[in-house]
């Protein structure tokens, strides 16, 4: 009885994985013979290791492998601060099958024997296919996501050639590929669905890469729930820290003719607040308003970039609610109404100053609020031009100035400027009487006009210290 219960842990095939470097192999330890061995290909490796295994007394009816130099890992990057995908080290997988459970032994003593550690030595799972799974694993058959080895380049040193058995098996292998999938996705889900929650995986991030579209295709109900939920949690804690006085609403206003690059700019900037929170360990992220109902598709995100959006894309009083600094308030949305609006930062981009921009937004709504109550919503606006050829940035920060007149200008009759601004125009009587406009205005380059904004929105974010690095970038 204890020799069958010994015998019982016996596996009938095993598959074998490990690196080249001479370290992983105890034999090749210390030992140029064994280290120059590991350099001679999976033929020779093999036919030593079954040498090995029939010393010990064990019986192996068939060995095949093959060296893998072509697969590919994710790996964390200090420099880039970022996972980049790079050649993982050079290593064989080999299969063995034994002539029976007798003639086998524990997987330790295989380890032992094999000359690697017991981790590297991987008995088959559960199935009829066990076997026939791990042969189809040394050209990656069932995994099109994987490097495709020739099964040229398997080689055989015991049983029947691989060869033959991948012209009999690669049909039935490759119908498999679903099955693999399937399973794969299904393991995945739970970990995709809990870093969706924690905020680590956005949707951007599912729809460009394939392993994460492969779960969210077949978790599509789940995943859109799990994106929503921690949208709205995200989306109630900064309205609870809006509340709390914790930080302020930035807003910024980038404006200028038709194709001069405000849209470059506005994404230059964004890009820049986000990579200095994250410094901080803050995952902000950006939403992109569609220009109608601009607000339908926001699930919390830190940061709003309201592009190109006309001014009567939403009614006078969601604009003023909307751009408020120090207050959360519902926005309006087509089916659903969303919860309190708390965003760290709102940049909008148009081809008109912000005057003109609200003087047109307050036309639409039952709402007679002076033109001042949109403008001093602005921290900053940014004038994008071209002057000799070079492209400018006017920085103006927002502010309490003395009164002044604000006159909207109109063509003459019979004159049109092509959409080009300097032209014939006729001044119009007094719109209205504005007490908020510029502070300041200091004329930068690109990189420069980014360090003054950031340095804005280390003023509004006071929780989270970005002031370090925008007096770095400064």
């Amino acid at each position: 009885m204890v020799a069958v219960a010994r015998e019982e842990n016996n596996p009938t095939s095993i598959a074998i994985t490990q690196f080249l470097d001479p370290a992983y192999w105890s034999w090749a330890v210390n030992d140029a013979n064994g280290a120059a061995l590991l350099q001679r290909g999976a033929k020779a490796i093999l036919a030593y290791v079954v040498q090995r295994l029939e010393a010990d007394g064990r019986e192996v009816e068939e060995a095949c492998g093959i060296i893998h130099d072509k697969d590919l890992r994710e790996v964390w990057s200090d420099v880039q601060k970022a996972l980049v995908v790079e050649l993982k080290p050079t290593h064989i997988h080999g299969v063995i099958k034994f002539v029976s459970r007798a003639k086998s032994a524990p997987i330790p003593r295989l380890a032992d024997v094999i000359g690697i550690e017991p981790q590297y030595v991987e008995k088959p799972g559960p199935g009829r296919y066990a076997y026939d799974n791990m042969l189809s694993y040394l050209t990656h058959a069932k995994y099109p996501e994987k490097y495709q080895y020739a099964p040229t380049e398997v080689v055989t040193v015991r049983g029947p050639d691989y060869l033959g058995v991948d012209a009999e098996r690669r049909g039935a292998w490759l119908k498999g590929r679903a099955h693999v999938k399937k399973k794969r996705v299904a393991e995945d889900f739970e970990d995709m669905r809990e870093r969706v929650l924690q905020g680590e995986i956005t949707r951007d991030q599912i729809m460009l890469t394939d392993g994460l579209f492969d779960i969210y295709s077949r978790h599509t109900r789940e995943i859109d729930d799990a994106l929503s939920a921690y949208g709205q949690r995200r989306a109630y804690r900064a309205a609870a820290k809006l509340r709390a006085g914790e930080f302020s609403t930035q807003v910024v206003f980038v404006y200028g003719v038709a194709g001069v690059g405000k849209t470059r700019f506005a994404s230059e900037f964004i890009s820049a607040a986000i990579t200095a929170a994250e410094a901080h360990g803050e995952r902000w992220q950006i939403y992109r308003a569609a220009t109608s109902n601009p607000l339908d598709d926001w699930r919390g995100e830190e940061v709003l970039l309201l592009d190109d959006l006309r001014a009567s894309a939403m009614d006078a009083n969601d604009w003023l609610l909307l751009l408020d600094p120090y207050n959360a308030s519902p926005a309006k949305a087509r089916y659903k109404n969303k919860g309190e609006v708390a965003p760290r930062l709102i940049v909008i981009t148009a081809t008109i100053e912000p005057v003109e921009f609200f003087f047109y937004a307050r036309q639409k709504g039952s709402v007679d609020e002076a033109l001042d109550q949109f403008i001093r919503r602005l921290a900053s606006v940014v004038k994008v031009f071209r002057e000799d050829d070079i492209l400018r940035y006017l920085v103006q920060h927002i502010g309490k100035v003395e009164p002044y007149e604000w006159h909207k200008c109109t063509l003459e009759a019979g004159q049109h400027n092509g959409g080009v601004p300097g032209n014939i125009y006729h001044r119009q009587a007094p719109y209205a009487a504005l007490t908020y406009g510029p502070e300041s205005s200091v004329e930068h380059a690109a990189d420069d006009a980014v360090d003054a904004l950031l340095g804005g929105l280390a003023e509004h974010s006071r929780d989270v210290p970005l002031a370090l690095l925008a007096g770095a970038a400064a």
